[in-house]
């Protein structure tokens, strides 16, 4: 539930009030008045906020902090739920997605949408209050693609080259689309699921936890990025970037997964005909 102010704030957004437009003066202040009268006399809901207990406000409240960085439409959803059936519902949806290893380079409502009606498909049978909520959850799960795609930490202060970088920053400015983000998802995946990778990159060890080691040092197909390319070539961003790809795949593999006792990453740029300078070389 809102209090006064966040409910003004969003019907302010909702009728797009310029309080500063002198023009409207007059018709701000009956706006602003109604907005007072609508969330006393429409919104809150006394005879409910009466059965409460203080126990409950202060778990209502804990929720409330930790899904406050959802945009605020999606809040009231989730508390209305949370209240009324106890079920936090954003941690069941952010599961699934997490499944959906091409989610971070979903840049259309369709491929949003898709995702919505799948995740509607496995959810509503555990969550039947969630029949006639499909837009809510497209609206949710298109939020959540640009909370986790923000550019921020040390996953975006890499650099291999400016024609890399400037790719890089083109694609998000343009599409909304953090590859930083995806290339490092797809190599923890990549690591941790061995049926990704192909018998010719399989090398036998002797660890008691792991059958077998991936071979980074091979010169085709690395990371499975043939078959993945196929699914993802059609994006304007991605046409004739497989390298690009692979190469950020890479330093992720190298840096963040199973690491480069060999200073193999100095060698791989070579490979790939790039400058290796300090810049590149820091990992």
């Amino acid at each position: 539930m809102l209090t006064i102010e966040e409910y003004i704030s969003r019907r302010k957004k909702e009728d797009r009030l310029n309080e500063f437009n002198p023009d409207e003066r007059n018709q701000n202040m009956k706006n602003c008045v109604d907005y007072v009268f609508e969330y006393f006399n429409q919104y809150l809901d006394f005879s409910k906020m009466d059965e409460k207990t203080a126990l409950n406000e202060e778990r209502l409240e804990k929720y409330r902090k930790a899904i406050d960085r959802y945009d605020i439409n999606i809040q009231e959803w989730l508390m209305s739920i949370y209240d009324q059936y106890d079920k936090q519902l954003n941690r069941s949806i952010v599961n699934l997605l997490k499944t959906d290893e091409l989610f971070l380079i979903y840049d259309s409502d369709s491929e949003f949408r898709r995702s919505s009606y799948e995740c509607y498909s496995k959810l509503v049978k555990k969550h039947p209050y969630l029949k006639n909520q499909t837009e809510f959850l497209f609206l949710f799960i298109k939020d959540y693609h640009e909370l986790v795609s923000q550019p921020s930490g040390r996953i975006n202060q890499i650099y291999i080259s400016d024609e890399i970088s400037e790719w890089i920053e083109k694609t998000w400015l343009k599409h909304q689309v953090n590859i930083l983000a995806f290339t490092s998802d797809w190599a923890h995946r990549f690591y941790t699921n061995e049926d990704y990778w192909s018998p010719k990159h399989k090398i036998k060890t002797n660890n008691s936890w792991r059958k077998y080691e991936y071979d980074y040092k091979q010169k085709n197909n690395l990371f499975n990025l043939n078959s993945l390319f196929t699914r993802i070539s059609e994006k304007p961003f991605l046409r004739g970037k497989k390298q690009f790809l692979e190469i950020l795949m890479m330093y992720y593999w190298l840096h963040d997964v199973f690491g480069d006792e060999d200073n193999y990453w100095h060698e791989y740029l070579s490979k790939c005909n790039i400058e290796v300078n300090s810049r590149n070389l820091s990992g």
